[in-house]
């Protein structure tokens, strides 16, 4: 029997932001999947323009987790491979 993800790695009001350009991206959940935080977004949740299009970008993901801890990820990067745009977003 499986056993129910950690409080801990369930994330709510979920905010991506590019270091680079101060550019804000408001994501409503995400999870932390194997020290990667994993954005499952709807098609309406779409980062905005070009937040995601230099490589070289880093990224800081505020949000609060299942225990309504803040918590702050910083200096991450877009993992290209393993996302699928419009459907999932990895971070790592």
């Amino acid at each position: 029997m499986p056993h129910p993800p950690s409080p801990a790695t369930q994330l709510h009001e979920v905010l991506v932001i590019n270091e680079q350009s101060g550019v804000r991206w408001r994501v409503g959940t995400a999870h932390i999947d194997a020290g990667r935080i994993v954005i499952d977004s709807p098609p309406t949740s779409r980062p905005p323009a070009g937040m995601l299009a230099n490589d070289a970008s880093t990224f800081t993901i505020a949000a609060l987790d299942g225990g309504d801890r803040a918590r702050r990820f910083q200096n991450i990067t877009f993992d290209r491979d393993s996302s699928v745009p419009r459907k999932r977003y990895v971070f790592g």
